[in-house]
């Protein structure tokens, strides 16, 4: 599984020019709003997200969310060990 590159580590901003298409930009905006973001972050989230369904085609959209939110959870410590015997 290819996901760790994408989230640990110091994160590069680098400003591009690119040409998006209306349809996709509105659909952006629609993603946007859902998600409680603002449009540049909801465009990095999808575009991570794509990549990484891409890279992992055995994993659902569903699961990718999931491991970048344990992933998050992960590295600011909100995680702790399971313990067996509390099963």
């Amino acid at each position: 599984m290819k996901l760790s590159y994408y989230i640990c580590g110091a994160i590069k901003m680098v400003r591009k020019t690119v040409a998006i298409d209306d349809d996709l930009i509105k659909d952006l905006d629609i993603f946007a709003r859902k998600e409680h973001r603002d449009f540049s972050s909801a465009l990095r989230y999808a575009l991570r997200i794509g990549l990484l369904a891409i890279e992992n085609p055995d994993l659902t959209v569903q699961e990718i969310k999931d491991i970048i939110e344990a992933m998050v959870d992960y590295e600011m410590g909100n995680v702790s060990e399971l313990d067996v015997k509390e099963l």
